[in-house]
């Protein structure tokens, strides 16, 4: 017999109204946790996708029940690693509340502020799914408002934790939203204040698991940036490329390992010289 399909938006239009109504999370929680796809290399992204999509459409109508919602995605947010560990299908609880504040934000633009703060603390997270998540909920907010989320992405620059510093970094690397010069240059200029952090920090400090995680970022990031205004993009590859800091070589030659640069093989190939 063939298999039936999952309607994860039905089933959540049902299970998110009763939790609002009732307070009991239990059966939203079980069914989040049996769809997980975790453990495994994948989370259910489609499903923590729908999820936020539900609370988005759930926080602009008339009379939400704000503290409710607030009290189900805050909850899940403050579970630790050792209560929703890496991997475990409790992990997509967090998750899902990382994805549905950007959503929250984008639905409810007068919740912008209070959303963005929560996306922040969220990004300190040491899970990688929640750095990816928060990423994404900060590439929704980009989309619906590019100049008010980059604003507000442009400050978390000021942060001295490495993973708040990865999360605005990798928000801003995503190819569909560059869409304009302007797009672009603010994409390179989150690249580059990213790398002068941490070029910056002695060699004890880029050894922490939070400073390698936005380095390894920043491995792929950049050349997203750099492909969006190659000119700008480049030249900051090439300075980069110059630097006798060991990281910032090694930034140079993972970006030139993607496909988006081929269409510059002339100064691909200069670079790879100068990091020979």
């Amino acid at each position: 017999m063939p298999v039936r399909k999952v309607n994860y938006k039905d089933d959540l239009c049902k299970l998110v109204p009763a939790v609002l109504k009732n307070g009991s999370v239990g059966p939203l929680e079980s069914y989040l946790t049996a769809n997980s796809k975790l453990p495994g290399p994948r989370m259910n992204l489609e499903l923590v996708s729908t999820f936020a999509d539900v609370i988005g459409q759930i926080v602009t109508e008339p009379d939400p029940p704000v503290e409710r919602i607030e009290k189900l995605l805050d909850g899940w947010a403050a579970l630790s690693p050792e209560e929703a560990p890496a991997n475990d299908p409790r992990e997509i609880l967090p998750a899902a509340a990382a994805l549905s504040y950007g959503q929250a934000a984008v639905s409810r633009p007068d919740w912008w502020e209070g959303e963005f703060a929560k996306l922040r603390k969220a990004a300190s997270d040491p899970r990688w799914r929640m750095h990816e998540m928060v990423a994404a909920a900060l590439q929704r907010a980009l989309e619906a408002d590019w100049p008010r989320a980059f604003d507000a992405v442009a400050g978390w620059m000021q942060d001295d934790d490495p993973l708040v510093l990865r999360a605005a970094a990798a928000a801003v690397a995503e190819p569909s939203l560059l869409t304009d010069t302007t797009r672009g240059m603010n994409a390179l200029s989150i690249q580059a204040q990213a790398i002068s952090w941490l070029i910056r920090q002695p060699a004890d400090a880029r050894r922490t698991e939070a400073a390698r995680a936005l380095r390894k970022a920043l491995g792929y990031t950049v050349s997203v940036a750099v492909a969006a205004v190659p000119e700008p993009g480049f030249e900051m590859m090439m300075r980069l490329a110059a630097m006798p800091d060991r990281d910032a070589k090694w930034i140079v030659r993972e970006n030139l390992k993607k496909a988006r640069l081929n269409p510059w093989p002339e100064k691909v190939e200069a670079l790879q010289k100068l990091i020979e």
